[in-house]
């Protein structure tokens, strides 16, 4: 049977429909700091390895799969208070580099349908600010829906930062004289565990 005018004009609208709310469930998802982590190792004298983090975290990813992160390094977490303030003085300089972005591209496609529990994989290509320089990384990221049209956004394996890439080797010595170490890795593995939520 032909479709009238009428016709199409209703199944296009049914279509829209459909197509907006695939992403409309996750469009505008902000970060939950609270539920959020990202976290990065330390390895001095070549053998002993510590887990650090950070406290301020912010956030969104976009119904285009845009994705922002903003790391506050002022609130950088060692367990130790004189080893954070060090590191926010003599590694990050946060006074004059308070804030680390991330920007990131996600297949929306892909993870716009996803239902609690469903998961995809993604390489992402990812440009991040650190320390006054910026490089493009890339990173295998792990996207499972969560109840209410959540999303985790976790990496797989960690992604490692070149100290002297940004900068920071000379605060790293720094640290490894005050501490009186003898090495401190120039390698960082870094790992992350976002959940994005609506707004």
């Amino acid at each position: 049977m032909a479709l009238t005018w009428k016709n199409k004009v209703l199944l296009g609208s049914v279509s829209t429909a459909l197509m907006l709310g695939a992403t409309g469930a996750w469009a505008g998802l902000k970060l939950d700091s609270t539920h959020s982590s990202v976290g990065f190792s330390s390895v001095k004298n070549d053998s002993v390895m510590e887990q650090h983090g950070f406290r301020n975290l912010s956030g969104s990813i976009s119904a285009q799969g845009e994705v922002s992160l903003s790391i506050d390094l002022t609130s950088v977490d060692t367990k130790i208070q004189i080893r954070d303030e060090r590191m926010k003085k003599e590694l990050f300089n946060t006074e004059v580099y308070p804030l680390t972005i991330i920007e990131a591209k996600v297949d929306s496609a892909a993870i716009s349908g996803l239902s609690a529990g469903q998961t995809v994989v993604q390489d992402v290509e990812f440009k991040i600010d650190l320390h006054g320089k910026s490089e493009v990384l890339n990173a295998k990221v792990q996207v499972t829906g969560l109840d209410d049209g959540g999303l985790l956004v976790s990496t797989i394996n960690p992604v490692e930062l070149q100290a002297g890439a940004f900068g920071l080797d000379e605060g790293i010595g720094k640290l490894k004289d005050i501490a009186k170490l003898n090495s401190i890795l120039l390698t960082v593995p870094v790992n992350a565990n976002l959940v994005f939520v609506s707004e």
